[in-house]
C-alpha cells in the first residue's frame, strides 16, 4: 500500500512539473526562439546598414572617384544616398553630402558641381578639426593612396603657406591630393584639367 501511494505521489509531482499554462513555452522552446529571431533580425539589419557602405578603402575610393564627371542627379543614390547641399539662401547649388564607411570608420564625403550640375570635385574629410591626427595615420593614408593610384606622389610633404603638408597623385586623368594640417585631414579628387599628366 505504501509503495502504491509513493508511486501515485511521484506520478502527480511529475505531471505537475511538466504542466504549462496555456500560451507559454518551455525554457528550451523559449531559448530556441530567442536564438533564431535575433539572428534573422541581425542579418536583415546588417544588410540595411551595409547598403551603400564599403569598409574596403580601395573600393570605396574607387566609387568616390567615379563620381567625377557624372551628372549630380545620377549620384543621388550612390554611396548610400546623398543629401543636397545648397548655399544658406538656396541661391546656389553646391553638390551633395554623403557618409561613407572605410575601415570601420564613417567619414563625411562632399561633392561640388559646376553650373551644369556636373560633379567636378569630391572631398573626403578624414578629420574635420575635432581631433589631432597622428603621423602614423597620415603614413597609413599615404600608403593607401599609393596603392589606389598605383603611383608615388608627384611631390611629398611640401608645406603650403598655410602650414599644411600636401601629397599629390596623378592617375587616370584625375588629381588626388592628401592635405594635412594638424587636426584637418582631407582627400580631394579633381579632374586633371590643365595639369601636366
Amino acid at each position: 500500500m505504501l509503495t502504491m501511494c509513493a508511486l501515485l505521489l511521484t506520478g502527480l509531482l511529475t505531471a505537475c512539473g511538466t504542466q504549462q499554462p496555456q500560451g507559454t513555452e518551455s525554457a528550451a522552446e523559449t531559448e530556441s526562439m530567442a536564438e533564431t529571431q535575433p539572428a534573422e533580425q541581425t542579418e536583415a539589419g546588417a544588410q540595411e546598414t551595409a547598403a551603400g557602405q564599403n569598409t574596403d578603402p580601395q573600393t570605396a575610393l574607387g566609387e568616390m572617384e567615379a563620381l567625377l564627371g557624372m551628372q549630380d542627379e545620377e549620384t543621388a543614390d550612390l554611396l548610400g544616398g546623398g543629401e543636397e547641399n545648397w548655399t544658406e539662401d538656396k541661391s546656389f547649388y553646391i553638390g551633395r553630402h554623403y557618409e561613407v564607411e572605410m575601415g570601420g570608420t564613417v567619414y563625411q564625403v562632399h561633392t561640388s558641381c559646376d553650373d551644369a550640375k556636373t560633379v567636378n570635385s569630391v572631398s573626403v574629410w578624414l578629420s574635420d578639426g575635432e581631433r589631432s591626427v597622428p603621423q602614423e595615420e597620415v603614413d597609413q593614408w599615404v600608403q593607401i593612396l599609393n596603392e589606389f593610384t598605383g603611383t608615388e606622389p608627384v611631390y611629398d610633404e611640401t608645406t603650403s603657406e598655410a602650414g599644411s603638408k600636401n601629397w599629390k597623385w596623378m592617375a587616370d586623368g584625375n588629381i588626388i591630393t592628401l592635405n594635412w594640417l594638424d587636426t584637418i585631414f582631407t582627400i580631394s579628387m579633381n579632374p586633371a584639367v590643365g595639369e601636366l599628366k
